[in-house]
């Protein structure tokens, strides 16, 4: 078993800047939506190397939760990215947990983001 995507929401007008997030801080590439999801209304997907995807819905009564999040494992690539999410402005508070940091973040629409780095030594 692995996880093979997430849908989080985003508010109306939202996508762009979330599309920065998750490309050009987070890594992620665009992908092709299947034929059949207009139906779902999920038009906004992102795939990083691993196969994972990310798919964003636009929700008018978006309202991001305080605690449920996303967590993605980034490695050694931890500290760069860090880097980049808060040269954009975006806060972030660390914790190490059973050994490894772990940086979180909120992205432009106020999902809150699990940044996972290598064991700490």
């Amino acid at each position: 078993m692995r996880l093979d995507h997430i849908n989080l929401s985003v508010p109306e007008g939202g996508v762009d800047a979330e599309a920065h997030w998750l490309v050009d801080l987070l890594g992620y590439r665009r992908a092709q939506p299947g034929p059949e999801s207009a139906q779902l209304g999920t038009l906004h997907w992102f795939e990083a190397d691993d196969g994972t995807q990310v798919h964003l819905t636009v929700d008018p009564e978006h309202h991001p939760s305080k605690r449920a999040h996303t967590a993605i494992d980034l490695g050694e690539q931890l500290n760069p990215v860090v880097a980049q999410v808060e040269a954009s402005g975006q806060e972030t508070f660390t914790i190490t947990n059973d050994g490894r940091r772990q940086v979180f973040a909120t992205d432009p629409a106020g999902n809150l983001w699990e940044l996972i780095g290598p064991p700490v030594s």
